[in-house]
């Protein structure tokens, strides 16, 4: 048995396949490309998407053995209050990447429009609430990115420990520590505390758990560092194929 916090892990018992073909995936080259192609259909268009599309959010089902849903908000530029704010480069390849991996469902954001997860309600939380009763979620994860001015690897938010139990959030940490990524905040500059975010709806209207989080940008440049990509990739696939 393994400890972190006042949660206990039995290495053995924990699922590692999708774990073992990232790092397959990895070691063969797949990967690398695979995350650019990913990624591709974001960055077209400055990264305002895929701009002649029907509807700004898409969903692809996963398997359906999986409680899993992959939320990513801002793969894309955004607007919040008339204001065009970047998009979180990589979190939507990341989170397709995760679905490829783990088999969990995802709903991601396709072009520029509202901010998703910002807005009162609005089309893509919606459709959440839509996904979490015909699938039986019980994890919503929603990805996000943080720039390189913050101090921290990567931020959980939980409202403060309300949408997720303190089981899950142990071993996402427990799993990111063990992958070399020490610098863990909870709930410190990114809490998922207001209404209008995925992890609030998910949780207060929805009953279901959900997280928040932010990856900082040294983990979302593959181009540059493709180990640190790398490195948190795995952790998220492995916590995502041991949270169901």
């Amino acid at each position: 048995m393994v400890g972190c916090g006042n949660e206990s892990f039995d290495e053995e018992t924990l699922t590692v396949s999708g774990k073992n073909e990232v790092k397959e995936a990895y070691e063969n080259g797949d990967l690398e490309g695979n995350v650019f192609d990913y990624e591709a259909r974001f960055s077209q268009n400055d990264y305002a998407g895929d701009i002649h599309a029907e509807s700004q959010t898409e969903f692809i089902e996963g398997s359906r053995d999986s409680n899993v849903l992959i939320s990513a908000p801002h793969t894309t530029t955004h607007i919040r209050e008339g204001k065009v704010l970047d998009a979180e480069i990589y979190t939507g390849a990341t989170a397709l990447l995760i679905q490829a991996f783990t088999g969990a469902h995802v709903i991601y954001n396709v072009h520029e429009g509202e901010d998703a997860n910002y807005v009162l309600g609005g089309a893509y939380k919606e459709k959440i609430g839509d996904i979490i009763e015909a699938y039986e979620i019980d994890l919503v994860i929603d990805v996000h990115g943080a720039g390189e001015s913050r101090d921290f690897d990567l931020e959980i938010g939980t409202d403060y420990g309300e949408t997720a139990s303190d089981e899950r959030v142990d071993l996402l940490k427990y799993i990111l520590e063990n992958n070399d990524i020490h610098n863990i905040n909870n709930n410190e500059h990114f809490p998922a505390s207001a209404e209008g975010t995925v992890t609030y709806q998910s949780w207060h209207h929805y009953r279901t758990e959900a997280m928040q989080l932010e990856i900082h940008s040294d983990y979302r440049d593959p181009r540059n560092d493709f180990e640190s990509y790398f490195e948190m990739l795995k952790s998220l696939v492995y916590f995502v194929d041991n949270a169901d």
